[in-house]
């Protein structure tokens, strides 16, 4: 980590939250993974990618209030080298590679030291994302921005070339996904691609097998609840996540939770309304 160049300030309503996050800091590392940060409507994120900056910055600031260390996802899983990671590690990860990673988050992390890792799907590069709406801020990182985040300390990543299933997928075209996003990114950077983040958080054994076979170091789920190698769990902290929710996220009781077959009737009645949203 590096130096701090901005005081951390703790809003007085986070302050509940605080003790929580230092018991966590002090038993367990942590990785929290994001999509974009930007001001945006509903409408136009109807998957609450998109995190406010004051919102993120704010969880940030507690994060490092609490005493957490940050890395890249790839010093953590070096650090870790396969079994379970030095309590009070963080890595902050994005996914899919939006623009808004280097000209707003970026900016936010530097005042406190802190890298990233960002997750790149290829085939989005230079383009808009797809669970953006067509007024939201859905610019993904073009090939110069992405050098520009590779030479100020973050790790790219591999997130395949075209953002698909795994599931569906056998172990050849699984490779076909990652070796070809490996090279592209080596390409664009210079630099050797060493973690891989699932599309979705979804994978089979296939997928960890192409994966372990790729030469990669690591690779990043959505809540596993696990610490090995091809299977690190991260918090996906969506837009409107409240502190109680990102605090289940970060001791892995959130996933399961929402398996249970109450969560899980609410879950498919929200779904519903935002598919009848995007249809309007």
């Amino acid at each position: 980590m590096r130096a701090i160049t901005a005081p951390v300030r703790v809003r007085l309503r986070h302050w509940p939250w605080l003790k929580a996050l230092k018991r966590i800091r002090a038993h367990r590392a942590v990785v929290l993974g994001y999509h974009g940060v930007a001001e945006s409507r509903f409408r136009d994120d109807l998957s609450l990618l998109q995190i406010s900056p004051s919102r993120f910055r704010a969880q940030i600031e507690l994060l490092l209030v609490a005493g957490f260390r940050f890395v890249t996802m790839a010093e953590l899983a070096q650090q870790a080298d396969g079994g379970v990671p030095e309590p009070g590690l963080a890595a902050v990860t994005f996914d899919d590679g939006m623009r808004n990673n280097r000209t707003v988050a970026m900016p936010i992390l530097d005042e406190y030291g802190i890298p990233a890792t960002v997750y790149v799907t290829i085939g989005f590069i230079g383009g808009t994302s797809p669970w953006i709406g067509a007024s939201g801020d859905g610019t993904m990182l073009n090939e110069q921005e992405l050098r520009e985040l590779s030479s100020a300390g973050w790790e790219l990543g591999a997130h395949t070339m075209t953002h698909p299933d795994m599931t569906t997928l056998d172990y050849e075209a699984c490779r076909v996904e990652i070796d070809r996003s490996m090279e592209e990114l080596k390409r664009i950077a210079g630099t050797p691609v060493r973690t891989f983040a699932y599309p979705s958080g979804r994978y089979g054994p296939e997928t960890i097998t192409a994966v372990r076979d790729a030469g990669l170091l690591a690779a990043v789920t959505t809540g596993s609840g696990s610490w090995e190698r091809f299977e690190m769990t991260r918090a996906m902290v969506g837009a409107m996540d409240p502190w109680p929710v990102i605090l289940l996220k970060l001791t892995d009781r959130y996933e399961p939770l929402m398996r249970s077959a109450p969560v899980k009737l609410l879950r498919h009645a929200s779904k519903r309304a935002r598919g009848r949203l995007q249809g309007r």
